[in-house]
């Protein structure tokens, strides 16, 4: 583009004029954005400072006007079109190969039309492809990113759009102006997508428009010069001298006009379309709130991570102590069961060892086989019989050797217990590898005391 096109394309149009009152909505409509799922669509008004907010619901493509203080609810996806003056534009022929955004960068770089940080949020849209070249328009929004006159939480949208983009009729038409924010604001078509846009003179609407469709026609942004404009969004005077002014420039042209006032006493904008969701163009305060969000979102869900495992741990504890508390209960109902019998027995118990010292002692049983017990300590001999038959003791074992087989019987004929007995041993007798034999007969004398 030359110098006198981007001058002429870049001045401000008509005075700025008060923000625009928003369409009362009845309230069954209010209720049922509220609830429906569905997009919002936040674009700017004709006035200044003004804005539109239009609910598309899911599966409908016709959209419903919403104040644009209307409360949205939590999950519903907003989607801004940020103002036409506070975004840069350009047309570019670059190579069907390679990735379009870096080309387009480095296009516009050497060009110096991009400003320090404008590449973060640089935006490639394809137009068209012919040969082995693209036409793609560079979208890209300005830094520092003016935020007077945006909407409370602007920053917060789910994607950001430009308003001619959205247009409901832009379809059809080789040239669009309208007004946004009291400016005058023209984009250029080619098989309906936007090629370019960016704001311009009412009151050298013609010459500007003009200037600049020859200079895309020779660079074959555009195929021919505009055949159908229409106009939007202007006052009907303002709408008329620019309808006259593009009618002497482009007499072949059908030029479709829907200027006028709306009910609430500004100028209407037509519907808009709903929002191309490729189309990604955030600035850098939405893109650090982006990340502050995503940053935030890692953190509730490390959160809610831990707390799914606290909340588990929790649960196997209360599990495991049920679990505890029920064997408790059976076990008190098991004891409690047996108190009974141990009380029998015991009381047997005490009723044997009261009457235990009646008894001969050298004649108890269990005394005798553990005084026969207690030379096999060691381990190295066994008991494998123990008859007691009233005065008369048989105990036979096994040794591992003879010289243990012999200290075996020494002791137990040693053992104050079994004295009163007489014992009677045989040669031990071999059993097997490292194992002897042996066996003892004792004998009470009855007649002693």
């Amino acid at each position: 583009m030359n110098p006198e096109m981007t001058q002429a394309a870049s001045k401000d149009g008509p005075e700025h004029g008060a923000t625009a009152p928003s369409r009362k909505i009845p309230r069954h409509l209010q209720a049922w954005g509220k609830t429906t799922q569905g997009t919002i669509l936040d674009r700017p008004g004709p006035l200044e400072g003004s804005w539109e907010r239009w609910f598309f619901a899911a599966g409908s493509a016709l959209p419903e006007r919403l104040e644009p203080d209307a409360p949205i609810s939590s999950g519903r996806e907003i989607v801004t079109a940020l103002p036409s003056c506070r975004l840069f534009s350009w047309p570019l022929w670059i190579s069907s190969e390679g990735d379009p955004v870096d080309l387009a960068r480095m296009e516009l770089s050497g060009r110096h039309f991009l400003k320090r940080g404008m590449e973060n949020s640089l935006t490639v849209l394809p137009v068209a492809q012919v040969g082995g070249r693209r036409l793609v328009m560079a979208v890209a929004s300005e830094e520092p990113f003016a935020e007077e006159s945006m909407l409370p939480g602007w920053r917060e949208s789910s994607r950001f759009q430009f308003p001619c983009n959205v247009f409901g009729d832009m379809h059809g038409h080789d040239l669009l102006l309208w007004q946004e924010w009291g400016t005058l604001r023209m984009a250029f078509y080619r098989e309906g997508k936007p090629v370019w846009f960016c704001g311009l003179e009412v009151r050298d609407a013609g010459g500007g428009v003009q200037r600049s469709a020859l200079r895309l026609l020779s660079e074959k942004v555009i195929e021919h010069l505009p055949l159908s404009i229409a106009i939007h969004g202007m006052p009907p005077g303002s709408a008329d001298l620019c309808s006259r002014q593009l009618q002497h420039v482009f007499p072949r042209a059908r030029i479709h006009s829907d200027a006028g006032i709306n009910e609430s006493g500004s100028p209407a904008l037509p519907q808009p379309l709903r929002p191309d969701s490729t189309v990604d163009i955030p600035p850098s305060e939405a893109v650090a709130e982006r990340r502050r969000k995503g940053r935030l979102r890692r953190i509730l869900n490390f959160a809610a991570a831990a707390s799914i495992l606290y909340i588990l741990l929790i649960l196997w504890g209360a599990g495991d102590l049920l679990i505890r508390r029920m064997a408790w209960k059976r076990q008190l109902k098991e004891a409690a069961s047996l108190s009974a019998p141990a009380l029998l027995a015991k009381g047997q118990s005490e009723r044997w060892k009261a009457a235990r010292p009646a008894v001969d002692p050298f004649t108890y049983p269990l005394d005798l086989l553990a005084a026969a017990a207690v030379p096999t300590e060691s381990g190295k001999v066994r008991l494998t019989g123990f008859t007691l038959d009233q005065d008369r003791l048989q105990i036979s074992g096994e040794a591992t050797d003879v010289t243990q087989a012999y200290a075996f019987i020494e002791q137990l004929k040693k053992n104050p217990l079994l004295q009163e007995y007489e014992w009677t041993a045989g040669q031990p007798q071999l059993a097997g590898k490292n194992s002897v034999r042996f066996e003892m007969d004792g004998a009470r004398n009855p007649s002693k005391p």
